[in-house]
């Protein structure tokens, strides 16, 4: 595509940093000629094929070696595709993402476009650690964050879920911002429909990670308001202060979605760390159950709740606004049934399962379309 007519065409890369309800829109073009492949199955978007590329029986037989199966695996995604093809990866399988970075970074097997949904490269920076083949070896976290850095070089496009993490990736990684673009996240829980059951008497919160439970703890301190949380890991509850009108569970799926369905609203505490957010899905669910969200985070909250319409917003770590947003909703049942409803029909326009997946596939053609790798 030339220069000229790129510029001409409305729905490109840019104009979707700007606006990526651009994705959303019936009249978004068929694109032609571009192949998408992927190590997922994206089935429930038919009208959009990705070629489900399989392991191979040579990566089945080091399936007990990680790192093994998964660079047979990355070289089979390269042999089954061309440079026309885009390659999707989710970047939560870090040695996969890690594998095709390399490939692409020393193209034996040719450049391909790489494009990364989810992108967990936070979760590999954290941990100084030497590894099991090479223990004379010390691996820094300045040398990881050099190596992440180039790998997500290799990336064309990184999706990443809160509009602020396009900034502080770019800035922390000291690469282009073209590297990063933002899409909101989705509603699992979509996929099937909202539970039916009865209101209950209590407010709920729940997951693992980065959940700041000392500032819920704080908020509901003295209250008598009766909090549910639901944390499956065991060092995350035995953190959890113990208060008379608190109870703390484990709560898997779909218990846990039955927990959001059936509280008064739900409140997602959130600490300030890191690049990355993490309660995006959260905030997503728990609207999709038609529950009012208060999401105590600094980070994403705002690309998801509309404040003072289907939730609020408060800065991560604030106790005191807290308590006020939670006492307000509590002593309001008819604020609160409203926002509940405002908040599903905010998730059935925006973060569907389905209209997440269509958006992600399109923005993946789009971006093999453009042509707009490094």
């Amino acid at each position: 595509m030339s220069e000229n007519s790129q510029r001409n065409f409305k729905y490109d890369i840019d104009n979707v940093r700007k606006n990526w309800r651009l994705l959303d829109d019936v009249s978004f073009p068929d694109i032609k000629g571009i192949k998408l492949v992927s190590h997922e199955k994206f089935a429930s978007v038919p009208e959009i094929p990705v070629t489900y590329i399989s392991p191979g029986r040579l990566a089945v037989l080091f399936k007990k070696i990680s790192a093994v199966y998964w660079f047979i695996y990355a070289i089979r995604l390269f042999v089954l595709s061309d440079f026309r093809t885009v390659i999707i990866v989710n970047g939560g399988n870090t040695i996969l993402w890690f594998c095709c970075g390399v490939l692409n970074a020393f193209p034996i097997l040719g450049k391909r476009k790489l494009f990364c949904w989810d992108v967990f490269v936070e979760y590999i920076l954290g941990t100084e650690k030497r590894p099991w083949f090479f223990p004379f070896i010390k691996i820094t976290t300045k040398r990881k964050e050099k190596l992440a850095c180039f790998i997500l070089r290799q990336y064309g496009l990184n999706v990443l879920w809160s509009s602020k993490q396009v900034t502080t990736h770019a800035k922390h990684f000291n690469l282009p911002e073209r590297h990063f673009i933002f899409l909101p996240f989705k509603a699992n829980h979509s996929k099937r429909e909202t539970y039916d059951i009865p209101m209950g008497n209590f407010i709920f919160a729940g997951g693992n990670g980065k959940r700041d439970y000392n500032c819920l703890i704080e908020a509901v301190r003295d209250t008598e308001i009766p909090v549910v949380i639901s944390a499956t890991d065991p060092v995350v509850r035995k953190g959890i202060e113990p208060l008379p009108n608190v109870m703390v569970i484990g709560a898997p799926e779909p218990a846990f979605g039955q927990l959001q369905a059936a509280s008064r609203f739900v409140v997602i505490p959130m600490k300030y760390s890191g690049l990355k957010g993490g309660g995006e899905a959260n905030f997503c669910n728990a609207m999709w159950h038609k529950k009012p969200v208060i999401g105590v985070d600094s980070i994403s909250a705002e690309d998801y709740i509309d404040d003072g319409e289907t939730g609020y917003v408060v800065k991560a770590g604030d106790a005191e606004i807290l308590r006020k947003r939670i006492t307000t909703l509590w002593e309001n049942p008819i604020l609160c049934h409203e926002m509940g409803q405002k908040g599903r029909r905010r998730v059935e326009m925006y973060f569907t399962h389905y209209k997440f997946i269509r958006r992600l596939l399109r923005l993946a053609l789009l971006y093999g379309h453009m042509n707009n790798d490094n």
